[in-house]
């Protein structure tokens, strides 16, 4: 009350002495000097009001440049108004020409930047098209420099310049906003003449759109960039109670998209941690134990669980994650999650019935709803829950990740868990899955040979490679490829979960070949994803194979220490780039509309053209940026590892939260290989 009554004193005051005549201007010491040479270098204090926000106070900087106008930085922090408790700031940059006994400062603004809808709310096309133009022209008063004018969207504002400071080293505000080269190794001819023959079997390059793009420099070159933003981190880690809405319109919409780069800036990773941590054990393991969405009313009330189709994964690596986090900190909390979810995975296999079958996931029966297409009830112990047909390749590495941690954690006097894990290990081999994708068989062997000491499937697992055709730098039946911005990217999570489980089942065996065979196959992997900045790839590489001490032909020739850890360094902001928590909006995002947005010439899995019906060219639609995790998909992905790299449009419903064990899973991996500066 005492702020708001000084702000209304203070505006009275203005207008009282407006309205009076003055036979001769008063003007302040400080403004007077402006008008000699070089005076209005500086740092100014400002004041005004906006007109949808209220009064604000900050600072405007005047740094001259070579051309003899002045580079321009403005940042003011509104008094009363707050956004969900945060404070709102406003940074504008600009250019600014002084006169005599005037200042006229012009900032190009944007409104549309990449949320396109927001509720009920609705950017325009040509938001994004078109920059503002905002002119403020400061003439003398009583009160110091004032000015009035409007950003032609939202507001209008009154602003006063007065007091002087010197300038400090750096400005106020610095964009570290830049690109890195995405483009990676030459294609090679054979592919290039298979991604012809798929985009001339979907008309990729007819298709309207696509060919608007065509004389873009960056579709011509094929030259695919990573967009980083670390700008505002180090304010956001001092300064947690403010929002920067940075060159913006500031109204609802500019004000989320800075909210989920604070969400993501402010807290330290551990904190972050702590947040998952809880969100997981309270809103996302559901009755079974099965990660899941969270459905929650309007206060954050958790109503119900929302199936995961791909949650027998999910959980697998929720299990790794609180394995790693014990073996890091002994929490017994860690253990806890790890048994209630290890029980979630041996149900998997239990509630079909069929030895040869397991569910990609379970949730609650509930008797007022029909039971849903390819979902069952279970019976005796189960019947009080329903389960989802359709355990697959990918679902089933989630089981024998989840196995091969679970059993590195839990004590073996918990003989509940125990004794599933050695039923359950042993009839791995007899699912379905193994023989209609072989590759599994290694995990089903290694798993069955520590978990029960069966020393023939041990001696299965040591066969199962030694049949597989080698190479000089490794095993080559991995399917790793990167072609300017175009990869199998839910394919690399993947590959990486079923990687680290061979790996610490061939060191737990004894198997030290093949683990560094299987080690060095890792590090190539990297080698080929490394331009396209997959912060998770570089964590798993540097927990079990860098750190201990796998190179390679393959690094030798196409990489280096120094490459290695500055990427090792980097993917500390794959971490940071998470906002906690993860926005629950209803909300579409489409960077396409941004002027500077280019498609790419090569469609995105065009090898899924030979799907039938086979999808239409939208499908195959993918861009030439990938944008920071804060401006796509922390908005829209349930887990960030499966993402398309140069993704560029998504959307997600209010309600539904996802669980944040994407994170815990690289963060407890980063944690518990050692890396450094992870905060």
């Amino acid at each position: 009350m005492k702020t708001i009554c000084s702000a209304f004193l203070f505006l009275l005051g203005f207008f009282i002495l407006n309205s009076c005549s003055h036979k001769e201007r008063q003007i302040p010491r400080d403004i007077a000097s402006l008008q000699a040479n070089g005076g209005m270098e500086g740092i100014w204090f400002v004041q005004g009001s906006s007109s949808t926000r209220g009064p604000y106070n900050g600072e405007i900087e005047l740094r001259r440049s070579n051309d003899g106008t002045f580079n321009v930085v403005r940042v003011v922090t509104y008094i009363n108004y707050f956004f969900d408790g945060l404070k709102v700031q406003e940074v504008w940059t600009g250019k600014a020409v002084a006169e005599k006994d005037a200042l006229t400062i012009s900032y190009d603004i944007r409104q549309g930047d990449f949320i396109q809808k927001l509720g009920n709310v609705k950017r325009d096309p040509t938001d994004f098209r078109n920059s503002i133009n905002v002119v403020s022209r400061f003439a003398i008063s009583p009160q110091g420099l004032a000015s009035h004018y409007s950003d032609k969207k939202v507001s209008s504002y009154t602003e006063w310049i007065t007091t002087r400071r010197d300038l400090e080293t750096k400005p106020l505000w610095v964009n570290e906003r830049k690109k890195f080269d995405a483009k990676g190794d030459k294609v090679p001819l054979i592919v290039r003449g298979v991604i012809k023959a798929f985009k001339m079997d979907i008309g990729y390059e007819k298709d309207p759109l696509v060919k608007s793009y065509k004389d873009r420099s960056e579709y011509k070159n094929e030259q695919p960039y990573v967009v980083f933003d670390p700008t505002d981190f180090e304010f956001y880690r001092h300064n947690n109670d403010v929002i920067r809405v940075v060159n913006k319109v500031t109204d609802d919409i500019s004000i989320t998209e800075s909210v989920v780069k604070r969400n993501a800036y402010a807290p330290t990773l551990d904190q972050k941690a702590t947040g998952f941590e809880k969100n997981a054990r309270d809103f996302h393991l559901n009755e079974a134990g099965m990660l899941s969405h969270a459905v929650l009313d309007p206060q954050g009330r958790l109503l119900e669980y929302a199936y995961d189709g791909d949650a027998s994964l999910w959980t697998g690596m929720y299990v790794g994650s609180q394995a790693m986090r014990y073996l890091t900190t002994k929490n017994e909390e860690a253990l806890e999650n790890a048994r209630r979810a290890t029980k979630a995975l041996i149900m998997l296999m239990d509630i079909t019935g069929n030895e040869e079958e397991f569910a990609r996931t379970i949730a609650i029966y509930n008797p007022t709803k029909p039971i849903s297409e390819k979902w069952h009830r279970g019976t005796g112990k189960y019947e009080k829950f329903i389960w989802l047909e359709g355990g697959n390749n990918d679902m089933v590495k989630g089981i024998t990740h989840g196995f091969m941690w679970a059993s590195l954690v839990i004590p073996k006097t918990d003989t509940e868990i125990w004794n599933g894990l050695r039923e359950k290990s042993k009839k791995l081999i007899k699912l379905q899955i193994m023989e209609d994708k072989p590759q599994n068989k290694s995990a089903a062997y290694g798993l069955d040979a520590w978990i029960n000491g069966n020393t023939d499937s041990k001696e299965k697992f040591e066969k199962f490679y030694s049949s597989i055709r080698t190479k000089v730098s490794g095993y080559s039946f991995d399917t790793t490829f990167y072609w300017n911005g175009s990869a199998d990217w839910s394919g690399i999570n993947l590959s990486m979960v079923g990687d680290i489980t061979d790996i610490v089942l061939a060191d737990l065996l004894g198997k030290n070949k093949i683990r560094d065979q299987l080690r060095e196959r890792l590090i190539d992997a990297w080698i080929t994803y490394r331009p396209a900045h997959r912060h998770f790839q570089t964590i798993g590489t540097y927990a079990f194979a860098y750190k201990h001490g796998t190179r390679g032909g393959k690094f030798r020739d196409d990489s280096s220490e120094l490459q290695f850890e500055t990427s090792l360094a980097q993917s500390v902001w794959g971490l940071r780039e998470i906002p906690y928590p993860r926005p629950n909006l209803d909300v579409n995002i489409d960077h396409s509309l941004r002027p500077d947005w280019c498609m790419s010439p090569i469609p995105r899995l065009f090898w899924k053209s030979l799907k039938k019906p086979e999808p239409p060219v939208s499908y195959f639609y993918q861009g030439l940026y990938q944008y920071p995790t804060f401006e796509l998909n922390a908005f829209t992905s349930n887990f960030l590892w499966k993402e398309q790299g140069f993704a560029y449009q998504g959307g997600h419903a209010k309600g539904v939260e996802y669980s944040g064990v994407d994170y815990l899973y690289a963060y407890w991996m980063a944690r518990y290989s050692g890396m450094k500066n992870v905060n």
